[in-house]
């Protein structure tokens, strides 16, 4: 017989904590260590401080890495090089106008190497500026295009005298492996959910990396409930490539994924938006909207690839179709720039975004079909569950559910009770050996 479900995990929700000082939050030191110990790394598709950073992360956790060789195909696409910057300046005279050693991001990443002088104008044609963020250094990369550009700010730029200019960039490409960290707290069955953030971007904060240690904050948690269903499944990787190359190389698993969770921009002062999956009905999408609901917190929703767009396109991409929803605070204004550092973080925002997907893991394991054990018209009194159905009449509509072809989220939405009272009647029911609790539907028990 299974267990009635005692998922413990006690939501803070309709807690105050705006104006908290939230220091003293596990797991909200946790992610703001990690996030200020990783964000200067030139983290990037394939590098040294790329594998740096999963060694970190990993020490913190023990995971498994997967790994394909750079030139290996997955599916359309092809491992790129590893890259390594050795040195990038620019240089007007003796005057050093910017040196990629003071910050990642002042060269595009995968730059190709370049060592010449030249005017004015044709630096111009190098440089990325953002007007928007005049003293920020933009984000920029040529993975699949080879060139070379520095990123510097605007206002620097647009002080910059006429004259010749001496560019030296040393970089260098090689044979390396793109890698990504998983994670898996195992269930009782091989049926999983996949969370996934991308662990690029180097000298950025929220795009990525604080996803990254959201979601590893969720494993160390899962891993402490005493009992679960589902496995749960964490990757770290490189944007948009990394998911793909995991699937590419796990393609056995794909059938036991039943839905994923994109993990994106988490900690800025914004209100959590819900990007569905492309199917857009699935329980994935509904129970993620229901955490939200139960957040107290205002958030949107959007369809698939509408409110933002990244590795869900892999995820529930075509011939994989995982169902893949996203939570995002985007869009915010230091976006792919040197702006985007620990300074903008919320701790309150990054524990709402925390609780959030604790409670979807927990509706997730209560999201069960209740399958009656009894026939005919049941007697309450005797099993000690009478209530006077003049006043409320819930026990008898829910009850009249249990026929194990409708999930606890189906009852509640059908008769308007809450998920989590529908949860406490079939926890009582089972206790009681009037039901059992299942997570595929059930053929209703007929009297033949």
């Amino acid at each position: 017989m299974k267990q009635s479900l005692k998922f413990d995990f006690q939501p803070s929700f309709n807690l105050c904590i705006r104006g908290k000082d939230l220091s003293g939050d596990k797991d909200v030191t946790s992610v703001m260590k990690i996030c200020n110990d990783l964000y200067m790394l030139n983290r990037t598709l394939i590098s040294d401080d790329y594998d740096s950073a999963l060694k970190y992360l990993g020490g913190i956790l023990p995971m498994k890495i997967h790994s394909m060789k750079s030139g290996s195909a997955a599916w359309t696409w092809t491992v790129p090089p590893k890259w390594s910057v050795k040195k990038a300046t620019i240089h007007s005279g003796n005057t050093r106008i910017c040196d990629w050693s003071d910050h990642p991001l002042y060269l595009s990443s995968y730059s190709i190497p370049y060592s010449g002088r030249i005017s004015k104008d044709e630096l111009l044609e190098h440089i990325i500026t953002d007007p928007d963020r005049p003293n920020a250094v933009p984000y920029h990369y040529h993975y699949y295009n080879p060139d070379w550009s520095f990123c510097l700010p605007f206002n620097l730029v647009k002080n910059l005298k006429d004259g010749d200019y001496d560019v030296e960039i040393d970089t260098e490409f090689a044979d390396g492996e793109i890698k990504v960290g998983e994670w898996v707290v195992p269930g009782d069955t091989e049926e999983s959910i996949l969370f996934s953030a991308h662990l690029c971007h180097p000298g950025q904060v929220n795009d990525g990396l604080l996803g990254v240690a959201i979601g590893l904050c969720l494993m160390k948690w899962l891993s402490t409930v005493p009992s679960r269903h589902y496995t749960y499944r964490f990757i770290a990787h490189p944007e948009n490539i990394g998911s793909l190359c995991y699937l590419h190389e796990n393609q056995k698993l794909v059938k036991d994924i039943i839905g994923a969770v994109f993990l994106e921009m988490l900690g800025n002062k914004n209100h959590i938006k819900l990007q569905k999956s492309r199917q857009g009905t699935t329980c994935i999408d509904e129970l993620m909207e229901l955490a939200l609901e139960n957040s107290g917190k205002p958030y949107g929703v959007g369809p698939f690839r509408k409110v933002i767009c990244n590795d869900e396109i892999n995820i529930n991409g075509p011939g994989i179709d995982i169902p893949c929803v996203s939570i995002t605070r985007w869009p915010y204004p230091e976006y792919h720039t040197s702006d985007d550092n620990p300074d903008i973080l919320s701790m309150e925002k990054i524990k709402d975004s925390i609780d959030i997907c604790k409670r979807f893991i927990t509706l997730m394991e209560h999201n069960v079909y209740p399958a009656r054990k009894y026939t005919g018209n049941l007697f309450l009194s005797k099993f000690g569950l009478y209530e006077d159905l003049n006043r409320d009449d819930t026990i008898e509509r829910v009850l009249l559910s249990f026929e194990g072809n409708k999930s606890i989220l189906e009852i509640s939405k059908e008769l308007s009770v809450e998920f989590d009272r529908v949860v406490q009647y079939a926890n009582t029911f089972h206790e009681k050996g009037l039901v059992s609790l299942e997570y595929t539907p059930q053929i209703p028990l007929m009297v033949k």
